[in-house]
């Protein structure tokens, strides 16, 4: 076999082995990626996103959080700024969790009516806002929060 065909040989085998390896970490990644939606997005999508694993972000609704008594198992409601979506969840809530501040919720959409969390994650803004401040700064923190999630 002359110089030529074993650069070509060597060309070949190069490329085969980084393609191999290419489709390797694409495939791998495919099963492993979880998408983030919006309570309206969710809604729109019905049935579509029944029992997948998916994320939602969006803000905790004042008034909504209700703690079983003697349980870790609560529920609340995840809105945007048009739609609310009810959550389950059992387990520790991060020290952020809190009624009016944002979150995103890991788990499954169970027929239309519930989303059965696994995960929260509370968000919290990268803005400083000092304890003391007006209704006007409150809501432009909640707006800002909410952009963020999108």
């Amino acid at each position: 076999m002359n110089s030529k065909n074993r650069r070509w040989l060597v060309i070949g085998s190069v490329l085969l082995v980084g393609g191999a390896l290419l489709a390797l970490v694409f495939t791998s990644f495919t099963g492993a990626l979880v998408y983030f939606y919006t309570p309206s997005e969710i809604k729109a999508k019905g049935s579509a996103l029944n029992g997948r694993k998916v994320r939602i972000g969006g803000m905790v609704q004042e008034g909504s959080l209700l703690r079983e008594p003697g349980s870790l198992k609560m529920r609340f409601l995840v809105v945007d700024n048009s739609e609310g979506l009810p959550v389950q969840y059992e387990g520790m809530t991060p020290d952020l969790f809190r009624e009016g501040q944002g979150v995103i919720v890991e788990g499954t959409w169970q027929n239309g009516e519930t989303f059965q969390a696994v995960t929260i994650l509370a968000k919290h803004s990268e803005d400083y806002v000092p304890v003391k401040m007006s209704e006007e700064g409150i809501a432009k923190a909640k707006e800002s929060m909410l952009k963020s999630l999108r």
